[in-house]
């Protein structure tokens, strides 16, 4: 496999410290840094080995945010976030005992309309380098489960907290490494001006932020799974990039995006993970790498980011694909061989499932991932018409 040798350059997480973040957001004009239901018999006829598998490289050190060296030990590790989810924060009442826990919800994006099943970042940092948002959507989901917790012992609940960054970064942010361009999203319509992620003031900006909600809720119990990825434009799926949209395409190959430095930082950014979160399991959302430049699509590079993910990081890692639904779980095409190969590499596994207009059989899906021995399922919205909180117990249980 290729580049499996990294030009790390890019890379100066934090090491400036927040004076420097706090110049490079006034910078808006600086050159970009171009550096069927059944798995286990099925799905294996699809996978393909990985020749090379990359070896993630550590950051250089830091004065102020230094992210601690190695892997977490599975005893360091809280416990890890199991059952049904529901992906947009606090459930109804009548349906919390039946499922596992929550996606922390913000209150809105970069754009000002409401979250949608996450936190942005725009939300949490209001100022280059600086204090993560006192009282913010984490914290007070924090509250909910702690007293949830106490007040049912029986049923604890878990919290999965996802960032998203791409055009849903603070505006401070936007510019840094260059001008910000517009990408839109061909399914949903979603559209805004995304940073250039791939350079080197962007990166440091980042991962100064994720160092800062690490030391701020690392070691906080309720917090099971931690989903934070750099290298990302609309959603929080690092290897989407909205290759049916020709304008966006355009808009990333004329900002500098090369694919080469995508794939290194893909790789690093994994490695990186385990290294600000030390107690807490992360994931990754997988899906057949999408590349722009040239506009393809690889599921082998896919493959080889799950491996370097899971050497790097072992059962910390949960490898997570945020599409699934009823076409995925049976026949041949680039998602039913990539969950082959997430099946091979084994658990920890989470999905999200696809919309309710797109999921099929929400039962089906839930089954499918139970085959391949996922610990959590976010469900679509809308599934409290389908299922009465009874009903939802029993699909759930094989799961927890």
């Amino acid at each position: 496999m290729r580049h499996t040798t990294f030009s790390l350059t890019v890379i100066a997480a934090c090491a400036t410290g927040a004076a420097t973040i706090a110049a490079l957001a006034l910078n808006v004009s600086a050159s970009p840094s171009v550096v069927s239901t059944a798995v286990p018999h099925a799905v294996t006829q699809h996978v393909k080995s990985i020749a090379h598998k990359a070896s993630p490289t550590k950051p250089s050190s830091t004065r102020s945010h230094k992210p601690a060296t190695g892997t977490p030990k599975t005893s360091q590790l809280k416990p890890l976030l199991t059952g049904l989810l529901n992906r947009q924060g606090v459930p109804l009442a009548a349906y919390r005992t039946a499922e596992g826990g929550y996606v922390i919800q913000g209150t809105h994006d970069a754009q000002g309309k409401p979250d949608v099943g996450d936190i942005t970042w725009s939300e949490l940092q209001l100022t280059p380098g600086g204090p993560i948002t006192a009282n913010n959507p984490i914290d007070k989901a924090i509250a909910d489960v702690r007293a949830w917790n106490s007040a049912n012992p029986t049923h604890p609940e878990g919290l999965k907290l996802r960032v998203e960054a791409g055009i849903h970064s603070p505006a401070w942010a936007l510019n840094l490494g260059g001008q910000c361009y517009t990408v839109t999203d061909p399914t949903s319509g979603t559209s805004g001006c995304c940073p250039r992620f791939w350079t080197a003031q962007f990166s440091a900006a980042y991962y100064q932020f994720e160092a800062e909600m690490a030391a701020k809720y690392d070691s906080v119990p309720e917090i099971r799974e931690v989903v934070m990825a750099k290298n990302t434009t609309v959603y929080n799926e690092s290897l989407i990039r909205q290759i049916q949209s020709p304008s966006t395409v355009i808009a990333l190959q004329r900002a500098g995006y090369s694919t080469p430095v995508d794939e290194q930082q893909q790789i690093q950014d994994i490695a990186l993970l385990g290294s600000y979160w030390k107690h807490t399991h992360v994931a990754f959302a997988f899906n057949p790498y999408q590349t722009a430049n040239p506009i393809s699509e690889d599921e082998a590079f896919t493959q080889q980011l799950i491996s370097s993910g899971r050497k790097a990081l072992g059962t910390q890692l949960v490898l997570e694909n945020n599409s699934l639904r009823q076409s995925f779980v049976s026949g041949h095409g680039t998602y039913q061989t990539m969950y082959a190969f997430m099946y091979q590499m084994g658990a920890p596994i989470g999905f999200q499932t696809a919309t309710l207009a797109k999921v099929g059989s929400i039962q089906a899906v839930v089954t499918y991932a139970v085959s391949m021995h996922a610990s959590s399922i976010e469900l679509p919205s809308g599934y409290m018409g389908q299922f009465t909180p009874t009903q939802l117990m029993a699909l759930g249980r094989p799961v927890v």
